[in-house]
């Protein structure tokens, strides 16, 4: 299975289409290449799986196996925002005995990192610390909007079904 085939099973074609095609302007904008050149450029990044293309707000990403726990001590990755220069993340899920309150000696982080324990404000990261984690969830806007079923107002509270 390709890495787009895997995104699409995660988020729909709809959804990636989307994704990849804002991806493929903002290569356009910034590098002034042709559209053909940008969208090829643009899915052969995220069929390699490069986070730099395919890392996006409201995608989990988990530590990959094969990673040292000491090179990434956070297990698990929220994307509150994507910057032009990186992500800002969440620590979801940090190793050992420490919660995610923790700032003392059982915290996983390194002592530089402790600061961006903070969920309320999150850490900016460069989108390259990404390489060491997979993406694991991704909820894109589509799946935020309610239902037709869920607005309440399908039809008239008083309307009676014809007899």
């Amino acid at each position: 299975m390709t890495y787009l085939k895997f995104l699409t099973d995660l988020i729909g074609a709809q959804a990636l289409g989307d994704h990849l095609t804002a991806a493929v302007q903002n290569l356009i904008d910034r590098e002034h290449l042709d559209r053909a050149e940008a969208y090829q450029q643009v899915t052969d990044r995220a069929d390699a799986g490069d986070p730099a293309v395919i890392a996006a707000t409201r995608q989990t990403w988990v530590r990959r196996p094969d990673v040292d726990p000491d090179e990434a001590p956070v297990r698990r990755l929220y994307i509150l925002e994507r910057t032009d220069t990186g992500v800002v993340v969440a620590y979801t899920d940090i190793d050992a005995a420490a919660d995610s309150y923790d700032d003392g000696t059982a915290c996983a982080l390194p002592e530089q990192d402790l600061a961006f324990n903070d969920h309320s404000a999150g850490a900016e990261l460069g989108v390259e610390l990404l390489d060491l984690y997979q993406l694991e969830a991704w909820e894109p806007f589509e799946f935020l909007l309610p239902t037709v079923g869920a607005l309440g107002n399908v039809r008239p509270q008083e309307w009676e079904k014809p007899s």
